[in-house]
């Protein structure tokens, strides 16, 4: 009894972290969405134009969180979350002079510094839940934590045009209110633990000892990499379908807001799905056919996402692309958590890749869509990061193969 009771205890102090992390993908998804949105409905800006948002967001993404890890460690990661989370209250909050003052220029002004305190807790926060004191072990820690902002990120993309509908100042005001509530949860109900110099959490037992052997571990190592790669590259997939998601909606004849936030929600869905089958069926661990497979699944579907345009085709391949980032994120977080025992540090470069696909993509959307986003236009930005995507696939699997073949002489 005593035993279970410790047990639960330990449990307990780890639900606070996954609810400071689903504020935040809340929180998040919903002011960078909603300004791409806003940017389109209200200004007017060009498609073009809002794929260069994204990848202003993108291109400090990289730096901040290289810096987020650093600071995760200097300062702790519960004290990394907590100041940050309290600075997301302010810098979302100050999103409403975009309403106030509606320009593209006050559109990005706004977004810059809600993205350095948003983005300086994730690190932060993959690092406090690889540390922390709890029953749970690291596998299913991460896969809970991908459950976590999964979820989130899938209901501010389901409710975000009826919110915008209502009236555009949500966008801002709900993010800074779902801050302040990660904040005070955090705050109150975490323990208090210096995860500095806390021991890692051991993985689980279908996990424990992938890497004890000197080849797995020398694999384990390649399969990082490939999964930065992938999830570099999915990233770039990712931010580019965001800002260009309601042109796809009505492109298939789906002109309510309403409707077409619910109907472009789909693959974030999907996403959260997958994220449920990654850690109930941990198969793909240290299996490269997955990620590479993954990876050529991506550029599939996006491309029919931006060349077919019907209502079941865009439904259709957004439930395998959804699934495909999934088990690509999965990988690239397992394999950063598992290789580095919880290192802030690999946390941040973790991240930092995410923020060179958010803005490699963009960018890459921007100069094909050349200023429209006539079917003409869409056609060309599938084409070309298709291409990128398509490329990204068959470097992954060379690394594959060239690893295979020299652990294969190893042994």
């Amino acid at each position: 009894m005593g035993s279970a009771t410790s047990s639960g205890g330990r449990r307990a102090r780890l639900w606070p972290w996954y609810a400071v992390e689903f504020a935040n993908s809340f929180a998040c998804t919903l002011l960078t969405a909603g300004c791409y949105d806003y940017a389109d409905k209200v200004l007017h800006a060009l498609p073009s134009q809002r794929l260069w948002l994204s990848a202003f967001w993108g291109f400090s993404y990289i730096f901040i969180a290289l810096a987020a890890g650093r600071v995760s460690e200097r300062w702790g990661p519960r004290r990394s979350v907590l100041t940050m989370s309290v600075a997301c209250v302010a810098t979302a909050a100050v999103g409403l002079l975009a309403i106030r003052v509606p320009s593209l220029w006050m559109v990005l002004a706004v977004m810059l510094p809600y993205n350095f305190t948003s983005t300086m807790i994730w690190p932060a926060v993959e690092s406090g839940l690889s540390r922390a004191p709890g029953g749970l072990r690291l596998t299913s820690r991460m896969s809970l934590y991908n459950l976590s902002w999964g979820s989130s990120g899938f209901l501010a993309f389901f409710v975000r045009g009826a919110l915008e509908r209502g009236w555009w100042g949500n966008i801002f005001v709900v993010p800074a209110g779902a801050s302040l509530v990660g904040f005070l949860l955090l705050a109150a109900f975490s323990d208090r633990t210096d995860l500095r110099i806390a021991r890692p959490v051991e993985d689980d037992l279908s996990a424990a000892h992938e890497l004890d052997s000197p080849a797995m571990r020398e694999r384990a190592k390649t399969l990082l990499h490939m999964a930065w790669i992938a999830n570099a590259l999915a990233y770039v997939a990712i931010n580019v379908l965001i800002p260009v998601m309601l042109r796809l909606a009505d492109l298939a004849d789906v002109k309510d807001l309403a409707a077409a936030g619910a109907i472009t929600s789909v693959w974030p869905f999907m996403r959260f799905a997958g994220f449920a089958v990654a850690w109930m069926w941990t198969g793909w661990h240290y299996k490269a056919r997955w990620l590479v497979g993954a990876q050529g699944a991506l550029a599939v579907t996006f491309l029919l996402m931006l060349t077919v345009h019907t209502l079941p085709v865009l439904l259709v391949a957004q439930v395998v692309f959804g699934g495909a980032v999934a088990l690509v994120y999965s990988s690239s977080l397992y394999y950063a958590m598992h290789v580095s025992s919880g290192h802030g540090g690999h946390a941040g470069f973790h991240e930092a890749l995410i923020g060179m696909g958010v803005a490699v993509g963009p960018t890459i959307g921007a100069l094909a869509g050349a200023g429209d986003m006539g079917q003409d236009a869409v056609w060309r930005i599938g084409v070309g990061v298709t291409a990128l995507l398509a490329a990204g696939t068959i470097v992954t699997g060379l690394l594959s193969g060239r690893k295979s073949r020299r652990v294969a002489a190893d042994a």
